[in-house]
């Protein structure tokens, strides 16, 4: 008899030292997944932050472009404002032949 509860005692220590090990490797794997999903985060956040501020910059270049090109309109009509007025008159025109017909 004494040799099936010194076998019950050593299963149920091998038993309790398993649960152990084990509940020492979950918390081992959750603090991996934790870590790894920060990394990922951060390096998502990251991107974002690069693709922010290349939209940014096309942006200030979009508009940059955009003021330079009405500054040469400006500077096309006060050179010639009859032609400018013509073909302003010519593309109203245009355009309500146009919407007209559909």
């Amino acid at each position: 008899m004494a040799t099936k509860t010194t076998t019950r005692k050593t299963s149920t220590t091998n038993q309790t030292d398993l649960v152990k090990a084990l509940e020492s490797q979950i918390e081992g794997l959750q603090s991996d997944v934790h870590a790894l999903m920060k990394a990922v985060s951060d390096k998502g956040e990251s991107k974002m932050d690069q693709a922010a501020e290349a939209v940014s910059e096309t942006t200030q270049k979009t508009a940059d472009l955009a003021n330079e090109e009405m500054e040469q309109i400006r500077t096309y009509i006060k050179k010639q404002p009859l032609k400018s007025v013509g073909l302003a008159l010519g593309a109203g025109i245009a355009i309500a032949l146009l919407s007209s017909r559909g």
